[in-house]
């Protein structure tokens, strides 16, 4: 568990000045929200409420649906474990390539698990549990809104856990969150860390229906999320300035890296439809060329051979400035001739 995962700038030190590494915006502002967590500190001389309900009504009311349809938790990561606690021992289907996370907490709670689907989509009578990426992560696909509403519609005996982290990293239209009303078999996972690039503050929610969520927070520690995150996730809600203020600007530039990338001999890119792509190296190890970017360029990408179905030759990009692409370009060019 937690091993091997994306941003790992921590192991490296000065030594790195482009983070190519970790999906999440890396050119975000943050000035606010510092200075707003500067003037209230106090809050740390006394507990958080044990369920953050103010923060539930805000993201309740952002969305439009019941506060009994969210539940906050301490990242999107507490939500997937919750889920496979609650579920404890049933059949799980994980599409690979895919977040570690969803197997470990798995296995960690006795399920049999599956790692692909049944053929053309199906499903077995039996009920599962099926853990959807969307976008995914490390490739950057989409299952269409549509694609996942008829799963869902037509299969009420399966659960369906639709991982919604990427969301604001794509223009594809992914699942409404008003369809867990609908849907008592789906629940959609939410990241905040994502949204707004705040990976150390910890704060993810889950949407669900009522019933679903009843349940689940029966498996929830009270004081999962801690207040100096409750205060910066109600104050990052309602200032609602996204990581990624120009995402078609973004996704233009992630084809420009993706063609580029593309005419490398040695280098393959999976299509993406989000601002971060998988690819493959030929002549070279993805942990070679890992270490030589480091050592040589001060650039840091993602080592994508501990990915279920993945080989050794795997890596994975989030798209950057042009300027800091073209850096990377230039880097994979010179790696290729040496």
């Amino acid at each position: 568990m937690i091993e091997g995962h994306g941003d790992d700038l921590y192991r490296y030190n000065s030594q790195v000045r482009i983070n190519f590494s970790s999906n999440i915006c890396q050119q975000t502002d943050h000035t606010a929200l510092k200075a707003h967590l500067a003037n209230h500190l106090d809050l740390v001389n006394h507990y958080p409420e044990p369920q953050p309900r103010k923060l539930e009504e805000q993201l309740a009311e952002y969305h439009d649906i019941p506060a009994e349809c969210v539940m906050v938790t301490s990242g999107v990561t507490e939500a997937i474990y919750l889920i496979a606690q609650m579920t404890r021992g049933g059949m799980s289907v994980i599409p690979q390539p895919t977040f570690s996370e969803y197997a470990d907490a798995c296995r960690l709670n006795e399920h049999i698990i599956s790692y692909e689907y049944e053929n053309d989509q199906k499903l077995l009578p039996t009920r599962r549990i099926y853990w959807l990426c969307n976008p995914n992560n490390p490739t950057g696909g989409v299952m269409t809104e549509g694609i996942i509403d008829h799963l869902i519609a037509t299969n009420p005996i399966h659960l369906f856990v639709v991982d919604q982290s990427y969301e604001g990293y794509t223009a594809a239209k992914l699942v409404d969150v008003k369809q867990v009303m609908r849907y008592p078999n789906l629940i959609l996972l939410h990241s905040l860390s994502k949204r707004y690039a705040v990976p150390g503050m910890r704060v993810g929610y889950v949407t669900a229906h009522p019933e679903i969520l009843r349940h689940l927070r029966q498996y929830q520690r009270p004081w999962s999320v801690g207040a100096l995150a409750i205060e910066g996730a109600r104050f990052l809600i309602a200032q609602d300035k996204p990581a990624i203020s120009d995402l078609e600007g973004l996704l233009k530039e992630t084809a420009r890296l993706r063609d580029a990338l593309r005419a490398l001999p040695g280098i393959s890119v999976y299509d993406t439809d989000s601002t971060f792509m998988l690819c493959m190296i030929e002549q070279a190890s993805s942990l070679q060329l890992k270490n030589w970017l480091i050592d040589h360029e001060g650039i840091l990408i993602r080592n994508c051979s501990n990915f279920a179905n993945l080989s050794p030759h795997h890596f994975r990009i989030a798209t950057q400035s042009p300027e800091e692409n073209d850096v990377l370009i230039s880097a994979l060019h010179r790696f290729l001739n040496e």
